[in-house]
């Protein structure tokens, strides 16, 4: 099986709610026989990923906005062109700082993710009444979320 073309345009594909924030896939592992995926995510201010880990690589570029990145426990603050890769098993977290909402390009390698934000688009819809959800859906995708203050 070889991989197709693909050309997405910018009104293509559906946004996914994940915790407050708009993620759409630009490429699954669907689309890429399970190698990469490729996805478009906003970070409004104040908003982001938990610290979490898991056993996939993950890279994120700022396209717009201000963000600030956990990685290791060690806090960056990344703008416009700024890029950051998360290896596998490595702690992360990202909430965004600007009042301008945040735009990331992220990659993993290989892709996992797809069913897991679907998940929480389809299951996780009141805050913070359905965070209680959170880890069993993250166990059956392989992501371990970490309590701020405790070891991985």
């Amino acid at each position: 099986m070889t991989t197709s073309p693909i050309i997405q345009r910018a009104q293509d594909g559906n946004w996914l709610n994940v915790l407050g924030m708009q993620i759409k896939f630009l490429c699954t592992t669907d689309d890429t026989q399970g190698r990469y995926s490729s996805m478009l995510n906003t970070v409004p201010k104040g908003l982001g990923a938990p610290p979490h880990q898991h056993p996939w690589d993950e890279a994120f570029y700022v396209l717009k906005g201000e963000v600030e990145f956990i990685l290791n426990g060690d806090q960056h603050v990344l703008r416009e062109g700024d890029y950051v890769l998360a290896p596998a098993d490595a702690v992360h977290a990202f909430k965004g700082l600007s009042d301008e909402e945040g735009l990331l390009i992220a990659f993993e390698s290989p892709g996992h993710s797809h069913q897991f934000f679907q998940e929480i688009n389809d299951t996780v819809k009141t805050l913070p009444d359905d965070l209680m959800k959170m880890p069993d859906i993250g166990q059956r995708h392989q992501v371990t979320f970490i309590q701020p203050g405790t070891a991985a």
